[in-house]
């Protein structure tokens, strides 16, 4: 089952909406609703409601979060979202929210059935299934060339079908590139550093970190770096803070590029 959060839609919305559902037989049933109205009486978001949408995405397995704005800094606010958690911001709805306060919300509800058609599709192909994924590797430490660069930035588009499919080749070339035959199948990367994901867990990542491209990871989980030929090396975390290993050493880092003590 999808699960899609709208979050940042004005409360007089919300009835309309659900009301106009209803006379159309609702969504398609692979989908559930969710939402977490604006703060204010125009689209927007700001840290308590996306702080709760999160906990609604927490409490399903396959959560999409599409936001309604037209705040500036409305980026920056939902950082977190999308650092955890599938989301697209919906323009196209925002411009259409108005027919929901007429006789036919029609124009709304075909843009919603559009993008939550893109979703399905985003969730049977490019969503992480299982810890083999390289969406969950961290992108700021996994060093890549070329074109592999833009993975993570291809995972994340939507508004064209022309992205799931961007994303699906990028995904199939990554694991032809960087997935070696090291003891067992592994993630080694462009200066020979192996993301180990088989070792022992360690305390669980603080919420939301839990999470990644909607995918729920273990309790724990983390990745152990070392060189392939046991060298000494350094890594840069997601905050750019450069870390250095001994010889023989490994280095603990998180799918959002925390490294772990």
């Amino acid at each position: 089952m999808e699960t899609a959060i709208l979050i940042g839609i004005p409360s007089p919305y919300v009835a309309r909406l659900r009301n106009a559902l209803d006379s159309q037989g609702g969504l398609p049933g692979t989908w559930s609703l969710l939402f977490v109205p604006a703060p204010r009486k125009e689209p927007g978001i700001n840290q308590g409601t996306v702080r709760q949408a999160c906990r609604f995405a927490d409490k399903h397995s396959s959560p999409h979060i599409l936001g309604f704005s037209t705040q500036q800094s409305r980026s920056e606010l939902a950082a977190e979202i999308a650092r955890c958690f599938r989301f697209r911001w919906c323009d196209q709805l925002v411009r259409c929210l108005s027919y929901l306060a007429t006789p036919n919300p029609a124009p709304f509800l075909e843009r919603l059935a559009t993008d939550l058609a893109e979703e399905e599709q985003w969730a049977f192909r490019i969503k992480p299934t299982d810890m083999g994924s390289p969406l969950l590797l961290p992108e700021c430490s996994f060093s890549v060339g070329g074109g592999h660069r833009n993975l993570w930035r291809h995972a994340r588009g939507y508004g064209d079908q022309a992205n799931i499919e961007g994303a699906a080749k990028a995904v199939r070339e990554f694991g032809r590139a960087y997935l070696r035959k090291q003891e067992r199948y592994q993630w080694i990367d462009d200066r020979d550093l192996i993301f180990g994901r088989y070792g022992p867990r360690h305390a669980d990542a603080p919420f939301p970190r839990g999470w990644k491209f909607s995918y729920h990871l273990p309790d724990g989980f983390h990745y152990d770096i070392k060189h392939l030929e046991a060298r000494k090396f350094s890594i840069t975390d997601v905050a750019g803070t450069l870390h250095l290993s001994v010889p023989k050493g490994y280095i603990n880092i998180d799918p959002h590029g925390y490294v772990r003590g």
